[in-house]
Order: structure tokens, then C-alpha cells, then sequence
């Protein structure tokens, strides 16, 4: 025997089809936007006021930028991974870096790593290999008038305090500045260093390395004026 599909049954079929397809269009993903700029600044602050050294440009390797969470001494979220160049802008003026999504809360510190490529890893950009090695920071300019080319083997874990903490909210958009003084790195008991002299390499690189002089700084900057909230 023949079974027979009535209209009304191929409607009511029909009709649940297109409910059904009209139900799953309407779901939507939302995503929350990111809650935190990091910025950099860097001026050409110089002790003498002769112009002895002069620098022309200043490239960092960064790797895993890291916020500690207040009050927990190992508890950290990420922030950006890398590594990738920061390229100092030397003229004071302020630059954003980059922009990410962290957890709402309290941190007291920022950790990341001034690094030096290992072998497998591919150089984000050519200053930072060469036929001698791999290189963490590059540094050109002038010392008394001669140019020079300064790149740093070493590589170093910095880890900086916020003079206020940094409170990261559920709406809105914090920033937080990084200042940067590579003219410290190149200098030793009140004297600039020749960066073309091998033997100043070891104290330039701890300058670098050990942040003396505060050559490093973090803190809170909500309104981007290069100046701690």
C-alpha cells in the first residue's frame, strides 16, 4: 500500500525547517575588546651636554611580557609573547606598542625578557643576526663625531614595579608607559663609554642587562602624557 504525504504535513515540515535555520542565523559570538595599551617613550637625556654621544636609532628584542598579579608572587598573565623589535622612538614622543585582553584585577609588576635569538629561532628582522652571531639589542649613532654600529649578545629578565598599581577594570582601557633610557647603557662613573671599544662591551651589556641607573621604567599612564598617573 502506497503511503500518501498530505499538504498539511509537508508545510508543517517546511515551516520547522525555516524556524529552525532562522533560530541558528540569529546566534551571535560577542568577544570582549581589549582592555590594556602598553606604550614606550625615550628621549635623548645626555649628562655632559656636548653631545659626545648621539644616537641614531635603538632596537630591542622583547619576549614574554608578563603583568604579576597584586599580592600573589607567582601568579602572572600573558600579555604579549613575541619575540618582536621595539624600535625606540628617540625624539620623547609617546607610541602605543601594543594592545591586549587581561584578566580584570590588581598587578603590581611587569616582567619581560630582553632577548637574544636562539638558533631555531627566524630573526624578525636582519639587525639582529649576522655572520657573527645573534643579538638581543642594536644601537646606532655617533661617539665624538665617529660612527658606530653596538650589538648586545646578552640576553636579560627584567623585572619592573609599578610606583602605583595598575587596577585593570571590567570597561574601559588602561595604559601603561614604558620609559626607556639607552643613554644610561653607555655610561660608567659619570662617563660615556666608547661603544666601539671591545673593552666596554661587558659594562655596556651590564647596563643593559642589570637595569643600573633605572635605565627601565613601568607605570601607569592612563592619559598618555609619558608621565606616571
Amino acid at each position: 500500500m502506497k503511503k500518501i504525504i498530505s499538504y498539511t504535513s509537508i508545510s508543517l515540515i517546511l515551516l520547522i525547517m525555516v524556524t529552525f535555520s532562522v533560530g541558528c542565523s540569529d546566534k551571535t559570538v560577542t568577544t570582549q575588546s581589549d582592555n590594556l595599551d602598553m606604550s614606550v617613550i625615550s628621549n635623548s637625556d645626555s649628562t655632559d651636554n656636548t653631545g659626545i654621544l648621539q644616537l641614531s636609532l635603538v632596537k630591542i628584542l622583547l619576549k614574554d611580557i608578563k603583568l604579576n598579579v597584586s599580592n600573589a608572587n607567582s601568579d602572572s598573565n600573558n600579555f604579549k609573547t613575541g619575540p618582536f623589535v621595539l624600535t625606540l622612538n628617540l625624539n620623547s614622543n609617546i607610541n602605543v606598542i601594543s594592545t591586549g585582553l587581561i584578566p580584570v584585577g590588581t598587578y603590581d609588576k611587569v616582567r619581560f625578557m630582553v632577548h637574544k635569538l636562539d638558533n631555531n629561532e627566524t630573526p624578525p628582522d636582519p639587525d639582529f643576526v649576522d655572520a657573527n652571531g645573534r643579538y638581543s639589542v642594536v644601537v646606532r649613532g655617533t661617539y665624538a663625531g665617529v660612527p658606530f654600529i653596538y650589538k648586545s649578545s646578552k640576553s636579560a629578565h627584567q623585572k619592573l614595579t609599578f610606583p602605583n598599581m595598575l587596577q585593570v577594570q571590567e570597561s574601559g582601557k588602561s595604559n601603561i608607559t614604558l620609559r626607556v633610557k639607552p643613554y644610561m647603557w653607555f655610561i660608567e662613573n659619570n662617563i660615556y663609554l666608547d661603544p666601539s671599544d671591545p673593552a666596554n662591551s661587558n659594562d655596556i651589556d651590564n647596563n643593559i642587562k642589570d637595569n643600573i641607573n633605572n635605565n627601565f621604567k613601568i607605570f601607569v599612564d592612563n592619559d598618555k602624557n609619558g608621565l606616571p598617573d
